[in-house]
């Protein structure tokens, strides 16, 4: 289907007492664990974290419990976090330094057990956020707020980003329907493409036609999540979001105070989709 169908905004979880400076969000395949990149309200020494929580109720955020906060040492203002598929290697954008860091979980899923590995460092954005993969690791795209174009890149090795090399193609700039990205993400063929932030306080849908390449991006639609996350109030941003459980869950995170020297409120909020994809 080529509509959004119907979101459901079902409830949220405030975990200000937890994040300072809530980003971006993602899950476990099957829902028991939920991570949260964090940038702390540090000005002086900057200490930046990922976050998880196990979930009694897979994909139910009001049965998450807090289970570990890890220091991002080779990180200043994380923002998207991606994982291969079998929860063994970890992905966070690093904002302060255009790269992209890959960490090397000991144990799958447990961002606990992380050792950095190395990084790939983005050129032509100098506000990087959004991160996303092809499904079998060979695709990398990224885009940000300087330019709002998406980025295009092919992997020689599969989910090494230190393999990274650059396509010719790339999309043309989304500003027109989001001028601030924080997140992107593809549905799992490649013909759909999602871009979101707080530029507009929606999530944008395009079609692709031609699987995986973002020079063939086509407009179809937006959707307004301003009821809950308002960005017109000043530092308030919608910070991150990502569909889930085989596009029938969505969650968006905000931080009502996005300055680095404060602490606002961190909330996630969950919504039930009807055929996203």
């Amino acid at each position: 289907s080529n509509s959004f169908g119907f979101i459901t905004f079902k409830q949220s979880k405030d975990i200000s007492s937890d994040a300072t400076g809530l980003r971006q969000i993602n899950f476990k395949p099957d829902g028991t664990i939920m991570y949260v990149t964090n940038r702390e309200n540090d000005t002086v020494s900057v200490v930046d974290s990922v976050i998880q929580y196990s979930l009694s109720t897979p994909f139910d955020i009001s049965t998450a419990t807090l289970t570990s906060s890890t220091t991002l040492t080779n990180i200043d203002k994380p923002h998207a976090i991606h994982f291969k598929p079998d929860g063994k290697v970890m992905y966070v954008v690093d904002n302060g330094s255009l790269t992209i860091e890959q960490y090397n979980l000991t144990t799958a899923w447990d961002s606990s057990t992380l050792v950095h590995d190395d990084n790939f460092t983005i050129s032509d954005e100098s506000q990087l956020r959004a991160l996303a993969f092809k499904y079998d690791g060979t695709k990398m795209y990224v885009t940000g707020n300087e330019t709002e174009v998406i980025q295009q890149f092919t992997l020689s090795v599969p989910w090494d980003v230190t393999s990274a090399t650059k396509d010719p193609t790339e999309s043309t700039a989304l500003t027109a329907k989001e001028g601030n990205p924080r997140s992107i993400q593809f549905n799992s063929d490649g013909t759909i493409f999602y871009i979101g932030g707080n530029g507009s306080d929606s999530i944008h849908k395009y079609t692709l036609s031609t699987p995986w390449d973002v020079s063939t991006l086509e407009f179809s639609q937006s959707y307004s999540f301003s009821a809950q996350v308002d960005s017109s109030v000043t530092h308030s941003i919608m910070a991150g979001f990502i569909f889930t459980a085989n596009f029938t869950k969505l969650y968006i995170t905000q931080d009502t105070d996005s300055r680095q020297s404060q602490t606002g409120v961190n909330t996630i909020y969950e919504y039930s989709v009807d055929c996203a994809e």
